[in-house]
C-alpha cells in the first residue's frame, strides 16, 4: 500500500453560530457557512507552556508542562463581498462571541476528517498590494477550547 502525503488541496473551512455546549453532538449540530477564496488553511492544536524550576542543591532546570494555548490563526481569503461565509466571519469579528468552526480535511480514500473548533474572530483587516495582486480579507480567529478532531480513517 502507497503512503503518500496527504494534501491540503480541497480542504473547506466554514463558520458556524455561537459557541453553546462545546461537545462533538453540538459542534455536528450546527449549521455551517463555507467559507469562500481560502487561499491558505491555518493549522490548529495546543502549545504548552513551559514551566522552569531552578534549585541551587542540583544545579539543574527542571521543566514541566503548564496551561495550554492555542496559538491564534489567521485565514486568508481572497475578497468576496458576496460570500455568505466571508459575510459571517465579518458579523463574528464585530461580536464578543465565539463562534464554531468546522475544517474538514481530505483523506487518501476521498473521505473528509472533521476538526471543530471554538473561537474569538479578532480582526478582518483588508489587504491590497500592487496592481498584479488581488484584494484579500484576513480574518484571525483565537481558538478559545482545544480542538474536537473526528478522524476518518
Amino acid at each position: 500500500m502507497a503512503r503518500n502525503p496527504l494534501p491540503v488541496a480541497r480542504t473547506r473551512i466554514s463558520i458556524g453560530g455561537a459557541t453553546g455546549v462545546y461537545t462533538q453532538a453540538a459542534l455536528a449540530a450546527d449549521t455551517y457557512k463555507k467559507i469562500g477564496g481560502v487561499r491558505s488553511v491555518p493549522g490548529t492544536g495546543d502549545q504548552y507552556q513551559d514551566i522552569t524550576v531552578e534549585e541551587v542543591e542540583d544545579a539543574r532546570s527542571r521543566h514541566a508542562k503548564g496551561t495550554a494555548n492555542a496559538q491564534a490563526m489567521d485565514i486568508v481569503c481572497s475578497r468576496r463581498a458576496d460570500d455568505e461565509g466571508q459575510i459571517a466571519c465579518a458579523a463574528a469579528a464585530d461580536s464578543l462571541a465565539s463562534f464554531n468552526f468546522k475544517i474538514e480535511e481530505p483523506n487518501a480514500d476521498g473521505t473528509f476528517s472533521t476538526t471543530y473548533i471554538s473561537a474569538l474572530v479578532m480582526g478582518k483587516p483588508r489587504g491590497r498590494g500592487g496592481p498584479n495582486d488581488t484584494q484579500t480579507v484576513t480574518f484571525t480567529i483565537q481558538p478559545n477550547e482545544a480542538p474536537i478532531e473526528v478522524v476518518t480513517p
